[in-house]
């Protein structure tokens, strides 16, 4: 339900907040606009992949209290380059396509689930997504990980590096695929969202 143009609370006025929302969906567009996979998010730096589901979310939100559906194309876009529509090919949501993390830095996940891919995986768990390359220098190699065997070859993904990022599905690599619960209730948020748009 849309605030009426004239409404403030604690000085805050409705316009003022459509103009901020606008703008963190205008950036976002921008930045797609000059990446060659359409990302709207900064993916050589933490959390691109929850930022990506927060513009899907965003522009659902912003529409619906304003009326302005501009971004609703770009948002679409933006959800699939989290779900695979990326250099890497790769869903950042384990279970969600044909290719997604296999070996995600979880403890139980690590310690009680599966390491070839099959039967007890974190299914719908939502990982960081690519990161500044410089910060996949070093991986965690604790004695008790268990090595996982569904993951790609160590370098398999590299000829898909550039722009400053890069991707490691390996169980070290929690600059990559750690799972966060605020990354996966932002997916859930955004898909919650946009089944309104099926539904209408």
């Amino acid at each position: 339900m849309a605030l009426g143009a004239g409404s403030r609370s604690n000085g805050v006025g409705a316009d003022d907040l459509y103009k901020d929302l606008r703008r963190q969906l205008e950036d976002g567009v921008e930045r797609a606009g000059h990446d060659p996979f359409g990302a709207g998010a900064v993916y050589d730096d933490f959390d691109a992949v929850p930022h990506t589901f927060g513009l899907v979310a965003t522009a659902r939100l912003y529409a619906e209290a304003t009326g302005d559906t501009r971004f609703a194309a770009c948002a679409g876009r933006q959800r699939g380059w989290a779900l695979g529509a990326n250099p890497w090919g790769t869903s950042f949501m384990i279970g969600a396509g044909e290719v997604y993390p296999h070996c995600p830095e979880h403890q139980l996940a690590n310690l009680h689930g599966s390491h070839d891919g099959k039967g007890a995986i974190l299914r719908g768990a939502v990982v960081n997504g690519p990161n500044a390359a410089e910060k996949l220098t070093d991986l965690n190699g604790f004695p008790t990980m268990k090595k996982c065997t569904a993951g790609p070859p160590a370098g398999a993904w590299a000829d898909f590096d550039g722009k400053g990022s890069r991707y490691v599905d390996d169980v070290g690599a929690w600059q990559t695929v750690e799972p966060s619960l605020d990354f996966t209730t932002t997916a859930l948020l955004a898909f919650a969202l946009t089944a309104q748009d099926a539904d209408e």
